[in-house]
């Protein structure tokens, strides 16, 4: 099967698991598949579809400015801490990176 081809059927199935409400082990023991293909083509499939999410920031001011830092959290559960005088022109590089 050609892998454009077998993504498009990857994509179908995901929606279809999505659309059930099913988890993942569940949707796999129905439909005959390993749970470990299930669960690399959902993470393969919501990886290049979705964008990164960036949440609305407010920035108050902080009582003690030397000692102030930011800290970027993502959905995944990672947290990255960065002093408060990073570049601007440095924050938008990684955040592209991202």
């Amino acid at each position: 099967m050609v892998n454009k081809a077998r993504e498009q059927l990857w994509q179908e199935r995901i929606a279809q698991l999505q659309a059930s409400g099913m988890s993942q082990r569940a949707y796999a023991m129905e439909h005959g598949f390993s749970t470990r293909q299930v669960s690399y083509w959902v993470r393969r499939m919501t990886k290049s579809q979705a964008a990164p999410a960036l949440l609305p920031v407010r920035v108050a001011p902080s009582i003690v400015p030397a000692v102030a830092a930011m800290s970027l959290r993502s959905e995944r559960g990672w947290t990255l801490n960065l002093p408060s005088d990073v570049p601007a022109s440095w924050l938008a590089e990684l955040m592209r990176a991202l």
